[in-house]
């Protein structure tokens, strides 16, 4: 709206007013009326009528409907206000579920709070490694709401979980970390449910510290890997810079020449884009990936893929986690053998698999064959060949930055990696994570059977706090009870703490009361404990003979069952 027609419409306005204005005057010139307040009342002939009975009846009703209606509103008070509180709740459980997808808090903690993992720099090693994150699906069966509240808040030190509250420097007011509280409490599972999985959980732990001698020399090699990247990083930069120079000037200039197929993209951006796709593959890969066939004899074939892969060990050490595979395969290799070579249909089958997965185990990310049909605008996958060419181009020179990175900065990133092998090897000698089964039952004077179950118990519900390293996988976990963000229980602590187990039935074990309440904040626990209610229950989770075996067990003094 311009000036001019703002002007005119107040000019209008104010016409219309002074009109009205003057008529307003021209009529009170015929004299003023007399207000009510100041005209004579009604004398008592006029008022003792029909008309006063009606003013009364109408006073009566209307004391009737307040007398009934006024109750009526009383009591349903109660109904209303749990309503509100319903309604509060209810914008409050939506709230914080907005809150934890916009902070992407199941990114770690796995789809719906059951589980999950975050990438850390461990710190004894300053390995990267993948940090197990706990459920959130059945934190209300061992906190409370405050103390769910106050872990949201503060987070947990030397972990990836950061403060998300402002009391703890987190980016959370009060009222947005009650609102995801109060969203926790919608996807707790039944507690049943969590109690049935225990069995499943302590055969896991058992069997991952079982599994423990591999899972550390797969960390070494993955490590071994990373020095190796650093060592090759600049052959690596100077193959891939000039072709991520051209890639990138192909790109620019894609729509120059002929287009057969209008995709944009010209016939020769798109012949040179595929070969430039083939020949990166080419040099990163240590094999092809070739097909053994159940039908053919191959033995010869696969004998060959062998020694390439064990020729390209010193360029890339991850291989061996292949050679290892497929010779496991050959060994137990039993079934129908079609061809007759040696190798039965099925071993060939989970050989393929292999070599598949070492085609492609040291090759940088992203990086992909394609082959762009100048005839056809949408020849990969049916996805525009211009989109398709773009992926490529960018992994392209993402991959060349990455290594462009490692040589600059070979001075800075080798010795932490070289430290992080070192100390990789040492874990491999030292075996921390070892527990001995039948140790443990001798210190506990218990079964073997009643030892490996104290011991999962253990791992399952106790070492993420009291033994260091453990959520950051086998390899870094220090010996069992070594204490982490919770107290060491070296040395006797639980009786120190608690005493011995009572011989009479009646009294109170105070260990086993403080594993089933947990600690509570400000109040004294055990002998001499004083809480601060970061203690977790176990009394909903775990059954009392479970608990009763626990404390057995931490009252043996010998965690590892190693004197």
């Amino acid at each position: 709206m311009t000036a001019e027609v703002i002007t005119v419409l107040a000019l209008v306005a104010g016409i219309v007013w002074l009109g009205i204005m003057m008529v307003s005057a021209f009529r009170n010139r015929s004299g003023e009326e007399i207000p009510h307040n100041l005209r004579p009342g009604i004398d008592d002939q006029q008022l003792e009528t029909r008309r006063l009975e009606r003013g009364q009846k109408a006073a009566i009703a209307f004391s009737a409907f307040l007398a009934v209606s006024l109750p009526l509103y009383f009591l349903a008070e109660p109904a209303r206000q749990e309503g509100f509180v319903e309604e509060f709740d209810e914008a409050s459980v939506e709230r914080g579920e907005h809150i934890v997808a916009e902070f992407a808090c199941f990114n770690c903690h796995g789809p719906l709070g059951s589980g999950g993992s975050a990438s850390y720099v461990e710190k004894r090693s300053g390995v990267t490694v993948t940090w197990a994150a706990p459920s959130l699906d059945d934190v209300f069966l061992r906190y409370d709401e405050d103390e769910v509240n106050f872990w949201i808040t503060f987070g947990r030190g030397n972990t990836p979980m950061p403060a998300w509250g402002l009391a703890g420097g987190g980016p959370m007011n009060e009222h947005q970390v009650n609102d995801v509280v109060n969203y926790l409490k919608t996807i707790q599972r039944p507690q049943q449910v969590i109690v049935n999985e225990m069995p499943n959980r302590i055969r896991f732990e058992l069997a991952r510290l079982e599994g423990a001698d591999a899972a550390v020399a797969a960390a070494i090699v993955r490590q071994d890997q990373l020095v190796a990247e650093i060592d090759q990083a600049p052959a690596d930069s100077e193959f891939l810079a000039p072709l991520a120079e051209e890639a990138s000037d192909l790109l620019e200039t894609a729509a120059e020449g002929r287009d057969t197929d209008a995709d944009r993209l010209s016939d020769v951006t798109e012949t040179r884009l595929s070969e430039m796709s083939v020949e990166i593959l080419g040099y990163f890969r240590a094999v092809e990936p070739i097909v053994l066939d159940p039908a053919a004899p191959d033995a010869e074939v696969l004998e060959g893929v062998l020694e390439e892969l064990r020729g390209a060990l010193d360029r890339d050490p991850i291989l061996v986690n292949y050679i290892g595979a497929i010779e496991a395969i050959l060994e137990a290799d039993e079934g129908d053998d079609t061809d007759e070579d040696g190798i039965s249909d099925a071993a060939e089958a989970q050989i393929n698999a292999q070599i598949t997965e070492a085609a492609g185990a040291t090759v940088p990310s992203g990086l992909v064959q394609v082959a762009l049909d100048p005839a056809n605008p949408a020849s990969a996958g049916g996805q525009p060949d211009l989109t398709t060419a773009t992926t490529v181009v960018g992994a392209i020179e993402s991959a060349a930055l990455s290594k462009r990175v490692l040589v600059d900065n070979e001075g800075r990133i080798r010795p932490a990696e070289e430290a992080g092998l070192e100390f990789l090897l040492n874990a491999q000698r030292s075996r921390t994570w070892v527990i001995d089964i039948a140790g443990v039952a001798e210190a506990m004077g218990a079964t073997e059977e009643d030892a490996a179950r104290a011991v999962g118990l253990f791992q399952t519900n106790c070492a993420r706090c009291h033994t260091a390293g453990f959520s950051a996988g086998i390899p870094y976990t220090q010996e069992a009870g070594s204490g982490g963000f919770a107290p060491a229980l070296w040395d006797g602590r639980p009786l120190v703490q608690f005493g011995e187990a009572p011989e009479d039935e009646e009294e109170v074990d105070l260990l086993v009361d403080f594993l089933v309440n947990g600690s509570m904040a400000q109040r004294p626990y055990g002998l001499n404990g004083f809480g601060s209610g970061r203690m977790p229950a176990f009394g909903a989770l775990l059954a009392e003979e479970d608990i009763e075996l626990l404390a057995r067990y931490l009252r043996s003094g010998v965690l590892d069952g190693i004197e």
